[in-house]
C-alpha cells in the first residue's frame, strides 16, 4: 500500500499583515531618510554659494592690488573715485557658475566714499528677485543670505548659528 500523496497548497502573495508591516517599515525608513538629504542638498548649495563669495573676495582683492580700490576698474578712476565701475564678471554673479543658480551674488560699496569697503551678499533665489531665469527656488530658511566683508567678516541673515553656516 502507497502512502497517501497530500496535496500541499503553495502559498501565494501576501497576507494583509505582512503588506502593512512592510509599508510601515518604509515609512520609517523614509521618516529618517528624507529629511537627512534634505539637509544634505542645503549644505551642499551653501557650500557652493560660499565657494562663489570667496571667489568674487579674491576677484575684487586682485583688483584692489592692481588699481587701489574695490569699485573702480583703473589707477585714475580709483583716484578720482568716478568712471566706470567695476563689476562682477557673469560667472561669480551666481551659486553654482554652472547649472540651475541656486543663489545670486551682489557686491556693494556703500560706507566709503574712497572705495575701501565692499560687502559681498549671496541670497537664495527662492528669496531674490533677480536671479537668472531657470533657477533652482531655493530657500534657506536656517542661514538666509551669507555676506562677507573685505574684512573677512562673514555674516548671514537668518537665525542659525554662523559658524554653521560657514563651516558645513
Amino acid at each position: 500500500m502507497r502512502p497517501r500523496m497530500v496535496a500541499i497548497r503553495s502559498a501565494r502573495g501576501f497576507t494583509l499583515v505582512e503588506l502593512m508591516i512592510t509599508i510601515v517599515i518604509i515609512a520609517i525608513l523614509a521618516s529618517i531618510a528624507i529629511p537627512s538629504y534634505t539637509a544634505y542638498v542645503e549644505r551642499g548649495k551653501r557650500g557652493a554659494a560660499r565657494s562663489a563669495l570667496m571667489a568674487a573676495a579674491s576677484f575684487l582683492e586682485r583688483n584692489f592690488t592692481t588699481n587701489g580700490c574695490y569699485n573702480y576698474t583703473t589707477v585714475a578712476a580709483c583716484q578720482a573715485q568716478s568712471g566706470t565701475a567695476l563689476a562682477l564678471p557673469t560667472a561669480l554673479t551666481r551659486a553654482p557658475a554652472e547649472g540651475r543658480a541656486s543663489y545670486v551674488l551682489t557686491v556693494s560699496y556703500s560706507g566709503s566714499a574712497t572705495g575701501q569697503v565692499y560687502e559681498l551678499t549671496a541670497t537664495p533665489c527662492g528669496t531674490a528677485g533677480t536671479c537668472p531665469s531657470g533657477s533652482d527656488p531655493f530657500k534657506d530658511g536656517k542661514c538666509g543670505a551669507l555676506t562677507l566683508t573685505q574684512a573677512g567678516a562673514r555674516g548671514r541673515s537668518g537665525s542659525d548659528d554662523l559658524t554653521v553656516c560657514w563651516q558645513r
